[in-house]
């Protein structure tokens, strides 16, 4: 390999080739930056449920059902973040604050509305799940492509194990719990609304 030539020589000032770095992982290819991208985007909407869970917690919105369930968020969000910067710097590489991915607009980018009504804020963090799990499967793809300079199986593995099954659990039960609130909406024609959402917020304590 090429560590093993460089370490025949007796210059040791340079030995580019004896790191964790292997495959394509960090030199060619999309997989390493939007591994990088990918922590980011959990970074800020960890930030961004923790916000929504203070906003909950206040005196004055008084839920703490949805208080609980945006702090489990942020909470599992950011032990995402951690562990995917220590894979990153497992295979190698180095953590870029300042990487975005190049599925990301700006708009997406600013969409970060954090004081929402009930219904809005679970709508809208089904909307922010659905994009981290939409994401991990645009790494997965680049990095199971039939292409030399990106195929990296052990970072697809890595993304099955840790990330899209237990995404998959999230959305179905913020989509549930969307679709509940929702339907009580609807069918009460908006009549006793804040009994209404007073009962769920309770249910949310219980469940969360």
């Amino acid at each position: 390999m090429d560590c093993s030539q460089a370490s025949n020589s007796l210059v040791f000032s340079g030995l580019p080739s004896c790191n964790a770095i292997y495959g394509h992982f960090s030199r060619q290819g999309n997989v390493a930056s939007e591994m990088q991208a990918y922590a980011n985007l959990h970074l800020r909407r960890s930030y961004e449920y923790l916000l929504s869970a203070a906003y909950y917690n206040n005196y004055q919105t008084n839920r703490m059902g949805f208080s609980k369930l945006f702090t489990k968020l942020s909470d599992e969000t950011w032990d995402k973040t951690i562990e995917l910067i220590k894979h990153i710097t497992k295979r190698g590489g180095t953590m870029d604050f300042a990487r975005r991915s190049t599925q990301e607009t700006v708009t997406a980018a600013k969409n970060s509305t954090i004081e929402l009504q009930e219904l809005e804020s679970l709508a809208h963090a089904l909307d922010t799940q659905k994009e981290i799990a939409e994401r991990a499967f645009f790494i997965h793809q680049e990095a199971t492509r039939n292409n030399h300079k990106t195929h990296d199986p052990e970072i697809a593995q890595y993304l099955e194990e840790e990330f899209i099954e237990d995404q998959a659990h999230t959305i179905r039960s913020l989509a549930g719990h969307t679709s509940d609130l929702k339907q009580f909406i609807v069918q009460n024609d908006g009549k006793d609304l804040s009994t209404g959402l007073y009962l769920f917020d309770e249910y949310l304590q219980k469940t969360v």
